[in-house]
């Protein structure tokens, strides 16, 4: 009887041992959200080529999210990537439409399809691009345009297209000349009560006058409200040759 149970046990453990290993579980990867928050006041025509070099920028952000998407294999991208607009009275933009059309988020798109209709997702994307800036660039007068409210998109709607998932890196790249406020004293800016641990803040196309300080005065004051909402990471980047531009957000996103 002994010997029976003996045999039995080997028995079993040679079985064990020939079992596979367990599989082991795919590690999640980091979600990368970018987020484009586009001022289209009159300095879509008051700057020299604005609404190009708008289009290079966020064009060159897409890139850098399709770089990712491929790094992850595509099945393994959680991915996404939104153009906003900032509240503008009287803009007549159809700023919901144009806010679908320029979404993609690869947790949406099935495997198979994600790969395969790569170029066809890019396309679409830089078609919806230009046809909004055709339709918000509809006057050379500068008074025919109202103000982009940049701080009431960060009160109402930032809470909404931040992502809280975890291993989820957040950035928000803020096209505007550098006002964030319509109708009130910039110096009264008031902090947003919302918890934004993992944002990364990117101030692109700034371009306040160097004449009385008044850049050195507005940086100061951007400054001051990310540091309020206890905003981690924030850089500012003044006006320059887009190229550079593009060279230092690269190396933001990259660095990340």
């Amino acid at each position: 009887m002994r010997k029976k149970v003996i045999v039995s046990y080997i028995l079993l453990l040679l079985i064990i041992a020939c079992q596979p290993p367990p599989p082991k579980k795919r590690s999640m990867s980091v979600k990368h959200n970018y987020i484009i928050l586009l001022d289209l006041s009159d300095r879509l025509i008051v700057q020299p080529d604005q609404p190009e070099r708008d289009k290079e920028i966020i064009r060159a952000i897409y890139e850098l999210f399709e770089q990712n998407v491929r790094k992850d294999l595509y099945i393994r991208s959680r991915d996404e990537i939104k153009v906003v607009i900032a509240p503008q009275r009287g803009s007549g933009l159809r700023t919901d439409t144009y806010e679908e059309e320029l979404y993609v988020n690869m947790e949406n798109i099935k495997n198979v399809y994600r790969r395969p209709k790569e170029e066809e997702r890019r396309t679409n994307f830089y078609n919806s691009l230009d046809g909004l800036y055709k339709k918000a660039v509809f006057s050379k007068i500068p008074k025919q345009y109202y103000g982009a409210d940049i701080w009431k998109y960060f009160y109402e709607d930032l809470k909404t297209d931040y992502s809280n998932d975890t291993l989820t890196k957040n950035f928000l790249f803020i096209l505007t000349d550098g006002y964030p406020i319509v109708g009130k004293d910039v110096k009264k800016l008031q902090p947003v009560k919302e918890a934004l641990p993992d944002l990364h803040i990117v101030l692109v196309e700034a371009s306040p006058r160097d004449k009385d300080l008044e850049w050195d005065r507005i940086m100061e004051m951007w400054a001051e409200w990310f540091d309020s909402m206890e905003i981690q990471e924030y850089t500012f980047i003044k006006r320059k040759a887009i190229s550079k531009e593009v060279e230092q957000i690269k190396g933001i996103i990259g660095k990340n």
